[in-house]
Order: structure tokens, then C-alpha cells, then sequence
């Protein structure tokens, strides 16, 4: 019968809060990168320009249907023979996840444009505007506040998927966790840990995310 064995888990502590921080800094640039990439191109997509549109749409549709994983190794070991570059596995995975994230936050901003009232233009028109500062000042502002709680769901998916970096030897958390296990061969105590790891990271964004949804649900009863 397997013997269960939490020491390890202290002879480890500070080699999973590298992990942690690591996974916490990578969602970060993610998220950053993600969202005004998803931004910019949720714009485009809003283009007179022909034929932009369409490229924009091409990008958000492949985007969104690639498997994050399989993103991950093709930008790690295929885009050096492309470009003749080699990335660190890090930034691979941030410009990989980053572009993934981009075509979700562009199709919400889409979606959050899309739902702001035609006489909101017609108002920035009026006033004289031109149509970007139209959408900079008047859409923009009020889209941002429709999408944010998406966004914050859309934020909690990325910090999971974060995980799936492991593929490539970034040192986060559960890449981590794989090599103490290889090493002390305690794999259940190592992957708990890991799980409880990710539910004090995880948690405190959705409970983020729901608390801004209820929020603006409120807000949108009172109107």
C-alpha cells in the first residue's frame, strides 16, 4: 500500500513558490499582451479597409480553434525553422498564449461594441468627432465595462492554461512539480500540493470575476 508522505512537500516549498511566481508572471504578460493584441484586432475587424476585416476574422477563427497545446509546440519548435529564431521557452509560451488570448478578447470586444446603441456614433458624430475619436472616447469606454466581466472569465481559463507550458520546460508550476516528482518519485503528495496550489491562485480571480458580474448586474436593474 502506497505511504503517504507530506515531508517532502516542506523539503520543496521554496522550489513550488518559484514555480508559482513563475505562473503568476507569465499569466501576467499574458493577459497584458492578450488583451490589447484582442483590442487592436477587435478594431481592425471593425475596418472600412477592404480586405482587412477579413484577415482580422481569419486570425481570430485560427486563433480560436487551435488547441492552446498545440500552439505551444508548434511555436517552439516549427516557428525557428520559419523565422530562424529561437526563442526561450518562457517568451515562446507568452507570444503563443498572448495570441491565442488576442482572438477571445477580440471576439468579445466585438460582441461588446456591437452591443452599445447606433446613437451613441450618431451622439460623437454630432459633436463633431471623427469616427476614431468616436470609438477612443464614446465606445470604447462603454465596451471595455460591457466585456470586463468575460474578460476576467477569459483571464481564470488563461492562468490555468498556463500549465500547458510545461510541454516546453517552462519552469512553472507544474513543470516544477513533474521534476521533484521524477526525483523523489512521491508523485501523489507533489500533484496534491500542485492542485492545492492552483485553487489559491485560481479561486481569488473568480471570485473576482463573479463579484464584478453581480456588480454590473446590479447596475444594469437600477438603469
Amino acid at each position: 500500500m502506497y505511504q503517504w508522505d507530506w515531508n517532502v512537500i516542506g523539503q520543496y516549498k521554496y522550489v513550488f513558490l518559484q514555480g508559482a511566481l513563475v505562473t503568476l508572471w507569465l499569466t501576467l504578460l499574458v493577459v497584458v499582451f492578450g488583451t490589447i493584441l484582442g483590442i487592436l484586432v477587435g478594431l481592425v475587424r471593425r475596418s472600412n479597409v477592404p480586405f482587412i476585416p477579413t484577415i482580422a476574422k481569419i486570425y481570430i477563427e485560427l486563433f480560436r480553434a487551435f488547441p492552446t497545446l498545440i500552439l505551444l509546440i508548434w511555436f517552439y519548435y516549427v516557428s525557428p525553422i520559419i523565422i530562424g529564431v529561437q526563442f526561450s521557452p518562457f517568451w515562446t509560451a507568452v507570444i503563443a498564449l498572448s495570441l491565442s488570448l488576442a482572438a477571445f478578447v477580440a471576439e468579445t470586444f466585438r460582441a461588446a461594441v456591437g452591443s452599445i446603441p447606433k446613437n451613441q456614433f450618431e451622439s460623437g458624430f454630432t459633436m463633431g468627432l471623427s469616427s476614431t475619436q468616436t470609438m477612443f472616447h464614446i465606445i470604447l469606454p462603454q465596451a471595455v465595462k460591457n466585456m470586463l466581466p468575460n474578460l476576467l472569465g477569459l483571464y481564470v481559463t488563461q492562468l490555468k492554461n498556463t500549465s500547458l507550458a510545461s510541454v516546453i520546460a517552462v519552469g512553472e508550476v507544474l513543470h516544477q512539480a513533474s521534476t521533484i516528482s521524477s526525483m523523489t518519485y512521491r508523485p501523489l503528495e507533489i500533484y496534491s500540493a500542485v492542485a492545492v496550489i492552483y485553487l489559491i491562485l485560481v479561486i481569488p480571480f473568480s471570485l473576482l470575476a463573479d463579484w464584478v458580474e453581480k456588480r454590473m448586474n446590479m447596475k444594469m436593474r437600477k438603469i
